[in-house]
């Protein structure tokens, strides 16, 4: 009797998902993210471009035009330049729209490519109404088991990527990475960093990458206090 229930309890563990299985356990690690982040959160953003690193604080409890603050430039105080530049910016761009970007993942093509203890690493090919060139590109997302949350979203090219008009990428890296906003928090955009490196025209270079951080969540939702 204590052989069979140690057989069958085997057969539980190792037995693998299922291909719907997998596509519902990453629908279902999706859901844990609070997309929201501009809506609930007060947070610091860092921010690597152009050789520089911005660090501003958003609060969505201060009035619309003084949610956002640039705090640093380098380390140092801000110039008017830089701080009219920071405004500009920060109208033309929301964090929330920006962080969700599921929409690259085709559910349909999701297999499973590693499962460790910690997370399961499943492989997809981009949605092609979303990405402007899917070849030769490797796409993952990785699940924590401990939480059943997303992690991870990763998209690296394996080879040159050839778009057209004479435009070839040889470095292709976005990278998407969440986790609690607080111990034992719900889970949010945590990081975000692309690079692009290629040529154009055969003969014009181009090195493109950003890096977004964001740190020192507090919750700022119905009910919080200043």
């Amino acid at each position: 009797m204590t052989r069979l229930l140690l057989t069958f309890f085997f057969l539980c563990v190792v037995t693998p998902l299922h291909a719907e299985d997998y596509k519902q356990l990453f629908e279902d690690a999706v859901e844990t993210v609070d997309w929201e982040l501009e809506k609930n959160w007060a947070f610091t953003e860092s921010n690597l471009k152009d050789d520089k690193v911005w660090v501003g604080r958003f609060d969505p409890r201060k009035a619309e035009d003084e949610r956002w603050t640039l705090i640093s430039v380098d380390g140092r105080k801000p110039n008017e330049d830089e701080l009219l530049k920071f405004e500009h910016d920060k109208e033309e761009h929301e964090t929330s729209d920006s962080s969700r970007r599921v929409d690259i993942v085709d559910v349909e093509t999701i297999e499973l490519l590693e499962e460790t203890e910690e997370y399961w690493l499943l492989k997809f090919v981009p949605d092609e109404d979303e990405a402007q060139f899917i070849d030769n590109v490797d796409a993952t997302v990785k699940i924590n088991k401990n939480g059943g949350y997303l992690e991870a979203i990763d998209l690296r090219n394996n080879d040159d990527i050839k778009p057209g008009f004479g435009t070839t990428i040889s470095t292709f890296i976005m990278h998407y990475q969440f986790g609690p906003a607080i111990e034992g928090g719900p889970i949010v955009p945590q990081n975000m960093a692309i690079k692009v490196e290629g040529r154009a025209l055969l003969f014009i270079g181009f090195d493109e990458s950003e890096i977004i951080e964001y740190s020192n969540f507090k919750f700022a939702g119905n009910g919080s206090n200043q």
